[in-house]
């Protein structure tokens, strides 16, 4: 469960830090999907913060399972090794994990533990393949490099329209492909889906959006009891 949560949280801050690169090349959608990566490309650029809610729920279809996890996520923006994330999950178990540039922590305070950890070590073993989707190093050229972008078609999400992107990825790993659906209001996703070669999927969607918000920096540090338990490794 704790590299799970990981994994799917070092996704989260790779697909928010990533960007959109203008110049990807099309596989479908043509000049529509070249207007629709520009925009996201602009609204990328004009991203200082955004805090909203989340429910991510994980189906694992050779047992017949499906878990769901709700929580809250804050991010901020800030380069490569610079930027920041919190995600709080609220249920069914309190766990928390913060993304200060490369330094990551993971704190469940139901068994009293906290992992501290960097990205790089993180994205190591099983993970390595998440960071060569859109790549670690959060260079726009590495997208083109690595995926293979379509445009699917336009969808509601929750009443609200939406632009879906296939991205499939050159190189072998655990995903066969990643689905976006990128809010034709902010132009930035506000649900994904991950698609596993194994058939497990994990689809992950933002509610109540706030683009820009004041966010202070001290709210992306986790508060840690003393007497925590201290680990470093997954």
């Amino acid at each position: 469960m704790m590299k799970r949560t990981i994994s799917l949280a070092v996704v989260c801050a790779l697909l928010l830090t990533a960007g959109i690169y203008q110049k990807t090349q099309a596989t479908a959608g043509g000049q529509l999907l070249t207007g629709v990566l520009a925009k996201m490309q602009t609204a990328h650029r004009n991203l200082r913060s955004m805090r909203a809610g989340m429910a991510q729920v994980r189906h694992n279809p050779q047992i017949g399972s499906i878990e769901t996890d709700y929580g809250t996520l804050i991010y901020k923006p800030g380069g490569k090794g610079k930027s920041k994330l919190r995600i709080d999950y609220t249920r069914p178990d309190q766990k928390s994990v913060s993304v200060l540039g490369e330094n990551l922590v993971f704190y469940q305070p139901r068994i009293n533990q906290v992992l501290k950890t960097t990205i790089s070590k993180a994205a190591k073993g099983k993970t390595s393949s998440y960071s060569a989707l859109v790549g670690l190093d959060s260079s726009l050229e590495s997208l083109t490099r690595d995926y293979n972008v379509d445009y699917v078609k336009d969808e509601l999400v929750n009443g609200k329209p939406t632009t879906r992107l296939q991205l499939i990825p050159k190189a072998s790993g655990p995903f066969s492909r990643i689905e976006l659906w990128v809010s034709n209001e902010f132009w930035l996703p506000v649900q994904y889906q991950m698609f596993e070669r194994n058939g497990d999927s994990t689809l992950v969607k933002f509610t109540g959006m706030e683009i820009n918000p004041s966010i202070a920096d001290a709210q992306f540090n986790v508060p840690i009891p003393s007497g925590t338990k201290v680990v470093d490794k997954i």
